[in-house]
């Protein structure tokens, strides 16, 4: 399963934000395939793949203990099947 998240900085702590994701420990079973500081809002984007949604849940509850963050699951777009 693919997810991509986006970071906001708490007010003020921007700085603190980003050295704390560099820092960010990836977990077994979580395969990050972006991560970029963006210019502008939001702060930041993780796409990573898991196996489950709980898998996903633990990760972005890890991150979001220091930032706002919104998560939402990817699917490809063949996987759109209602459309032609």
């Amino acid at each position: 399963m693919i997810f991509v998240t986006t970071i906001h900085a708490n007010e003020g702590k921007f700085e603190d934000t980003i050295r704390s994701l560099k820092r960010l420990k990836i977990p077994d079973g979580v395969k990050v395939r972006e991560f970029l500081g963006l210019f502008g809002e939001p702060d930041a984007i993780i796409i990573f793949e898991t196996q489950d949604e709980k898998q996903a849940v633990e990760f972005v509850c890890h991150i979001a203990s220091s930032v706002t963050c919104k998560t939402s699951l990817a699917l490809p777009i063949d996987e759109f099947r209602w459309t032609k």
